[in-house]
C-alpha cells in the first residue's frame, strides 16, 4: 500500500497504537495531577482524535485502491466518520463538561506523535552508531571516520 499512499502501513499503525497508549497513560497522569475533568477530557479527545485519524486513513485507502473503489465500503466509512465521530466530538466539546484546553491538548496528541515519529525517521539514520562491516570489524574502531 506504500506506493498508493506514500506512507507505509506500519508507520500509521504505530502512530495509532502509540497515541492510544499515550492517551491512556497521560490521561491517567493528568487525572491524578490536575483533576478528573482535565484528565478525562484529555483522554477522551485523544481517543476521539485517534479514531478520527483511523477513519480518515481507512477512507483514503478505500478511495485510492489500485483495484478500484468499493463504494459500499466508502459509504460505511463516511457514515462512521461524519455523523458518528463528529457527533461524539460535538458532544465532548459542548456537553462533556471538560475544560477546552484539555480537549485541545488531547486532540493534538496523534498529530504530535506523527511529527515526532517523522522527525525520528529523519534524525535516526544520521545519529546511528557505526555498524559492523561485512568482515566483522567495527567501522571506525579506534579512529573517527
Amino acid at each position: 500500500m506504500q506506493a498508493v499512499t506514500g506512507v507505509d502501513d506500519r508507520f500509521l499503525r504505530r502512530v495509532r497504537w502509540i497515541s492510544l497508549g499515550l492517551a491512556l497513560v497521560l490521561g491517567g497522569f493528568l487525572t491524578v495531577r490536575v483533576g478528573v475533568r482535565w484528565g478525562g477530557g484529555f483522554a477522551a479527545s485523544a481517543l476521539w482524535s485517534t479514531a478520527n485519524l483511523w477513519a480518515l486513513e481507512r477512507l483514503i485507502r478505500l478511495a485510492v485502491r489500485p483495484a478500484g473503489r468499493q463504494l459500499g465500503a466508502i459509504l460505511v466509512a463516511l457514515l462512521v466518520k461524519i455523523p458518528l465521530l463528529y457527533a461524539v466530538g460535538i458532544f465532548l466539546a459542548l456537553r462533556g463538561g471538560f475544560p477546552a484546553r484539555s480537549l485541545l491538548a488531547g486532540f493534538s496528541l496523534p498529530l504530535l506523535v506523527i511529527v515526532l515519529k517523522a522527525a525520528g525517521r529523519l534524525v535516526a539514520p544520521r545519529a546511528a552508531l557505526p555498524s559492523r562491516q561485512i568482515d566483522g570489524t567495527s567501522a571506525g574502531r579506534g579512529n573517527i571516520s
